[in-house]
């Protein structure tokens, strides 16, 4: 029990956020695939990742391996295999999907009129026809679209659109607001097996649009005689011309308000519809937080290195300066497993610094962390650095010679002088720029030699130096 209480304890309301968040998360996505084959794949493709967990904490060492170079692909199959699911996936989440909503113009009552009188004649006459009605989601990238009409929506281009002798019936007829933009669209067919047989193409042609889509699709049946409605994966039948005429009106209205004008909302339905998905994905996420992130009860002690940032150019760090602090991590016990040597980091920030001795303080908000580890401790958390202004002088080459030079023979360098770029207090106490030692010997062999440029004394703190070797000429000079 205490165990339990401490556990409780140690979740925060961020936490639960946190939590909260992955669960709808996982449950739009779960809501998105439901029903289709991609679903299936898409199962397959968590147990593989549970599976693999598991081999890693089972220290099966050859399958975790097998596995860690098998994500990489499995991770390019799944923007392949789901490439139109996570396309409409990312519009339906889109915030210019809900202001389109707002803009969203309803159709009137003469163009609902327009359409029950076409569908019920033509259910009459045992006519078959598909009616595909475009609402929020772009259609393009789904359809073939046969012949475009682009003309106004009427009982009567509907009826002579699927008359059997016409030559646009064999298709579906595109409606968008109160225009019919084109016939003989073909549609993509469902994808779910398990389909009624007594259900023909068409149907399984309106399956196929609505469950890609926000699209409403309405189907009469030639054999039949008989007036559907399909809007997502849902199949409805009306044997009432005033039953279907309520339901086609709610549809291709702006649902988002009741007939006060005011939002309607039935939160019992929302939070009870699909409560199996609900307590899975709220579960799934629970298990995965505690698994990666888990209760802060975990502490370690790790040193990490500092990164110093946007140092001015004309500045330059003298002395001796801090390159390494100690801190106390806090996480879960497979989250501190998992840090390595560059994953905790602190960064201070040299963009203000000013000439002389600068004073920094590290907090928290300082260090670099990987999600879930915070940082309790920093030892020392007061650093000092002391800047000073860089600047470039122009200093000459004096070769160092090794050996007697003959007569009637000089020492040219090229070139004769260097920019050195340091702090100004380094550069008041350069005393001279010579080279490595040159052997007359060699030299007088080889006529000349590049040595690199050495500054003294030693030890000073040299941004650059331009070039950095020099070449030493031997020559003879005219007599």
């Amino acid at each position: 029990m205490l165990f339990i209480k401490e556990l409780v304890l140690s979740i925060s309301i961020i936490n639960l956020i946190d939590i909260g968040l992955i669960a709808f998360l996982f449950y739009f996505v779960a809501m998105w695939f439901k029903g289709t084959r991609s679903f299936q794949i898409l199962v397959t493709l968590i147990g593989t990742g549970i599976f693999y967990f598991l081999a890693t904490k089972l220290g099966l060492i050859l399958t975790s391996l097998l596995f860690q170079y098998v994500w990489a692909a499995i991770i390019i199959v799944l923007v392949i295999v789901f490439q139109p699911e996570i396309r409409q996936m990312l519009d339906r989440a889109s915030p210019i999907r809900h202001w389109r909503n707002r803009q969203y113009q309803s159709a009137d009552s003469g163009v609902v009129d327009e359409i029950v009188s076409a569908v019920t004649e033509l259910a009459r006459l045992r006519t078959g026809a598909l009616l595909v009605f475009q609402r929020l989601d772009g259609l393009d990238h789904l359809i073939v679209k046969g012949k475009e009409l682009d003309s106004a929506l009427s009982t009567e281009l509907l009826q002579a659109i699927f008359q059997k002798n016409s030559p646009l019936h064999d298709g579906a007829a595109l409606i968008y607001r109160d225009r019919i933009k084109a016939a003989a669209c073909i549609l993509p067919l469902s994808r779910d097996e398990d389909l009624s047989s007594k259900y023909g193409t068409r149907h399984r042609a309106a399956l196929g649009i609505c469950e890609r889509t926000d699209a409403i699709c309405v189907v009469v049946s030639e054999e039949r005689g008989e007036v559907s409605l399909v809007e997502g994966s849902e199949i409805t039948h009306f044997k009432q011309r005033s039953e279907f005429r309520a339901a086609i009106e709610k549809r291709l209205s702006n649902h988002k308000s009741n007939e006060g004008g005011e939002p309607s909302h039935d939160w019992g339905a929302i939070i009870w519809s699909n409560w199996r998905l609900k307590l899975l994905a709220l579960t799934t996420s629970i298990f995965i937080w505690f698994l990666i992130v888990g209760p802060q009860r975990s502490e370690i002690g790790i040193s990490v290195p500092i990164q110093y940032t946007n140092l001015p150019a004309s500045m330059e760090i003298v002395g001796p300066w801090m390159d390494r602090i100690d801190v106390r991590a806090k996480g879960s016990a497979s989250g501190l497993e998992n840090l390595n040597p560059g994953s905790v980091r602190a960064v201070v920030d040299l963009g203000k610094v000013v000439p002389g001795l600068n004073f920094f303080r590290l907090t928290p908000n300082s260090l670099q962390v990987p999600p879930g580890i915070t940082i309790s401790q920093i030892r020392p958390s007061d650093l000092q650095l002391n800047v000073d202004a860089a600047s470039v002088k122009v200093f000459k080459v004096v070769p160092t010679i090794v050996g007697a030079l003959p007569d009637r023979t000089k020492i040219v360098v090229s070139p004769s002088d260097v920019k050195i770029r340091a702090s100004q207090g380094d550069l008041k106490k350069l005393t001279s720029v010579t080279t490595d030692p040159v052997n007359i010997s060699e030299l007088a062999l080889k006529q000349k030699i590049k040595v690199p440029v050495v500054v003294k004394p030693e030890g000073l703190r040299i941004d650059s130096i331009e070039p950095i070797q020099v070449t030493v000429i031997f020559e003879t000079e005219n007599p």
